[in-house]
């Protein structure tokens, strides 16, 4: 089966920082589990899932991606065509928050066309959403993070469940068995997963196409051949006293963001 990618690239975000870290570790971050895999199946709806596997790895609780995705769109994207953003992504965490999965009644189906898809979410009652809204759970804020392996480094380091990164996809993707991922030699389109480690060179990326994908639903790719278009960080309310601490140090990523991260905790 050939997945459907659907991540657009993020417009400049005013909250992306760059600075000089300590030389990053040698070997770092949590390698995800088959249990931590989801699958978007044959719509695109990746950034939505690579949000929804990063929270649930971060805090422990499962959220719906169905209902992240259908804010994306409605409150966000302000379109419904196929494919989103990481910044959408995340704006709507922030925002709106994360519904847990077992408060999301509804059946909606990933195994058809996207058109059909859609037509499922948009058939959600209004006066349900809003039902639901109230129940969601807002994450603490996020940042981006430069495209360089030292600082994606760090950044995976201070995370709860690693970064949420972009990358251009080429039909080596869908290759069986999948080789370690090479950079692309047919773009295809973008595609959202979530960076989970790294040990020197290579970073190892969670992907959203299912635990029998790759190596249990992961793969890892060297990263001066085959780098991220854009990388983000999400802060979650587990890691409030750790952010405390990191500014009151003046060390790290969340240094640099002060005062947006003060805006949220």
């Amino acid at each position: 089966m050939k997945y459907s990618a659907g991540a657009e690239k993020s417009k400049k975000d005013l909250r992306d920082f760059s600075y000089v870290p300590d030389k990053a570790n040698w070997t770092g971050g949590a390698r995800y589990k088959a249990t931590d895999i989801e699958d978007q199946s044959k719509v695109g709806i990746c950034t939505a899932i690579s949000m929804t596997m990063n929270a649930r790895k971060a805090t422990g609780t499962k959220y719906s991606a169905d209902f992240q995705y259908l804010l994306q769109k409605k409150y966000v994207d302000g379109n419904w065509d196929e494919g989103s953003s990481i910044r959408s992504a995340l704006q709507v965490a922030t925002k709106y928050g994360l519904l847990p999965e077992k408060l999301f009644k509804y059946k909606i189906s990933r195994k058809q066309s996207y058109l059909k898809y859609i037509k499922q979410l948009q058939a959600i009652p209004e006066a349900d959403i809003k039902k639901l809204l109230a129940k969601c759970i807002k994450i603490k804020g996020y940042a981006s993070v430069p495209v360089d392996r030292d600082m994606m480094a760090n950044a995976i380091d201070e995370s709860e469940a690693g970064l949420l990164t972009r990358f251009a996809l080429g039909s080596e993707w869908w290759t069986e068995p999948i080789q370690p991922l090479r950079k692309p030699q047919v773009f295809i389109s973008g595609h959202a997963v979530t960076t989970s480690n790294y040990s020197g060179g290579s970073m190892r990326i969670a992907n959203s196409w299912g635990d029998d994908w790759a190596d249990k639903g992961t793969a890892y790719h060297m990263f001066k051949d085959y780098a991220p278009t854009e990388a983000w960080i999400a802060y979650y309310n587990t890691e409030t006293k750790s952010l405390k601490k990191q500014i009151s140090k003046k060390k790290g990523v969340v240094a640099k963001i002060k005062k947006f991260i003060n805006k949220f905790i």
